[in-house]
């Protein structure tokens, strides 16, 4: 074994913050944790030198390499163990018996034994054995995951593999790009479900994350999505996210979105208060959004109850935007509480500089089953949120939020929630989507609140098959004094476009209206005053009250 102490001097291509750079952490290499199978079972572990002592955080990682190559000593691993030392977690990453030297599962049985030596070495190592958490790359993904799934399922029990017991259990598993089956049925291995997640379907007790390339040539992203899918359908906890790229999604691609995920993962189920995550769980709508700024999706601490989308580089957003970003809040439909089916457009417009807030918890999948109403006074919540972010030199939405160009978008019932917070003199302009007062009452909204408007409002509807056509256009008539604009997507219907890639035509009208009204663009001016409707076939729109 070889020990060292490594200090932040140490050049990693990697983003820490200032806060980290005196932090020392120490460095064994080699050490045995099983010894009755030969030399290839040892693992390198890296340890805090800073902070508390005992108790602490600790990650397995375990390295890719199709299970027939690959080594601990590969550079991305060994700099992703000193990267999450140096944030206080106690790192092992470990080699393992390869194909040619052991066949299948015996890789399974070394990351099984590993766990097993760090639990049984906890007190030692100063680890909580109930707070160990994995991640892996491809076939060291399929290893993590592997770790991940209940030991008393029924392809466990039917197969009878001693190695497979609680003993090694762990408190979540992260995998990039992991293999969970064979695909081809005429491959040996893919005649043992046991051997793969895909085996092991039903309600798992630990949290899992996949990271997954959507032009992944390997791993095929359909494989991993059918096992995502019949996983969280049965109940387990599975974070899911995908992106742009092919294999090297979480190893060497796209780390700006992956690496912020598996940092939020950690921090939520390892229960580390770790300063530099101020978020509890993040995805990737639609790849981010059509816009140069790509967006995420998060659910931050002090939020838990609604979901922030904004591009993944904040402040490179406000320094090429030259200004930062405007806020806009919405409300979803039904005054549901998750913005799941419109999260195409949200990330859409946060991909072009904007900083979006939904009412709702952050799904992976639509849940339709815990969908809940909510008060229109949460609107009102978000907002104070967000001016308390701006002005908290801590947080992140600091010098990066403009809270003097805020405005609040719903759809259906959720436009009555707009209306509701009309005259919150922290708005500057509003959006109505397929929604409309005319003589009804609703979330607390009725025809009285389009006297609180003070600022220009765009109505926009899906043509007369919408249940709130004929609602906007008696708005429209009732609207005396303050601009007001009707846009008709004349075939939408009251659903409009909001679940298309992007949006759809709905997103693109609903970013123009915020280019005009928060970032004062006179381009959107051609559409909403003088009707060019070149971009959108099939619409109408009508307009007064501007001077």
């Amino acid at each position: 074994m070889r020990k060292a102490i490594i200090a932040l001097l140490f050049l990693l291509p990697l983003t820490l913050s200032a806060q980290t750079t005196q932090r020392k952490i120490s460095v064994t290499e080699n050490i045995a944790y099983r010894t009755d199978v030969g030399p290839s079972t040892v693992l390198d572990l890296a340890e805090p030198l800073f902070g508390p002592q005992t108790n602490r955080p600790a990650i397995l990682i375990i390295h890719g390499g199709g299970w027939s190559a690959g080594s601990k000593n590969d550079y991305v691993y060994r700099a992703l163990m000193v990267d999450y030392a140096m944030k206080g977690y106690v790192v092992a990453n470990m080699n393992y018996r390869l194909t040619q030297e052991a066949p299948m599962p015996a890789c399974i049985e070394d990351v099984r034994c590993a766990v097993r030596w760090m639990k049984a070495n906890a007190q030692k190592l100063g680890i909580d054995p109930n707070r160990i958490g994995t991640y892996g790359h491809s076939a060291g993904g399929h290893l993590s995951l592997m770790l991940g799934v209940s030991a008393d399922s029924k392809a466990f029990n039917e197969a009878g593999a001693p190695w497979m017991d609680q003993s090694c259990s762990v408190a979540c598993a992260a995998g990039g790009a992991p293999p969970t089956e064979i695909g081809n049925p005429n491959i040996p291995w893919s005649q043992h479900p046991e051997w793969w997640p895909i085996g092991y379907i039903g309600k798992q007790t630990t949290p899992i994350l996949v990271l997954q390339g959507g032009e992944d040539p390997i791993v095929k992203p359909n494989l991993t999505e059918d096992w995502v899918t019949k996983m969280q359908k049965a109940g387990s906890s599975i974070d899911y996210v995908k992106v742009h790229g092919n294999h090297g999604v979480a190893f060497d691609q796209q780390l700006e979105f992956t690496r912020p995920a598996m940092d939020a993962f950690y921090a939520r189920h390892l229960k580390h208060d770790d300063p530099d995550v101020s978020v509890e769980q993040m995805k990737v709508p639609d790849y981010g959004g059509s816009g140069p700024f790509k967006a995420i999706a998060v659910r931050e601490k002090t939020l838990t109850n609604f979901v922030v989308y904004h591009p993944v580089n904040m402040p490179m957003a406000v320094a090429r935007g030259k200004a930062k970003l405007p806020v806009l809040f919405f409300a979803n439909g039904g005054c549901m509480d998750t913005s799941i089916g419109y999260e195409n457009m949200l990330a859409d417009v946060a991909s072009y500089g904007y900083v979006v807030v939904a009412i709702g918890e952050l799904q992976m999948f639509a849940q339709h089953e815990k969908d809940q109403h909510t008060p229109s006074s949460m609107l009102a919540d978000a907002m104070d949120w967000m001016c308390q972010q701006a002005a908290n030199p801590a947080s992140t939405y600091y010098n990066n939020v403009d809270t003097e160009h805020m405005a609040a978008a719903g759809h259906s019932c959720g436009g009555a929630q707009v209306l509701f917070n009309a005259g919150d003199a922290r708005l500057k302009t509003y959006l109505i989507l397929n929604a409309g007062m005319g003589k009804m009452s609703m979330a607390g909204a009725s025809k009285k609140s389009l006297k609180n408007l003070h600022g220009p409002i765009l109505y926009l509807v899906g043509g007369t098959d919408d249940v709130a056509w004929q609602n906007a256009q008696m708005d429209y008539n009732a609207i005396k004094k303050v601009p007001v604009v009707l846009a008709d997507n004349t075939t939408s219907g009251h659903g409009g476009t909001y679940e298309q890639p992007n949006g759809g035509a709905n997103a693109r009208m609903v970013r123009a209206w915020l280019d005009w009204q928060l970032k004062g663009k006179t381009e959107p001016e051609a559409i909403f005053l003088r009707g060019d409707l070149s971009d959108y076939d099939g619409w109408t729109i009508k307009q007064k009250n501007f001077k």
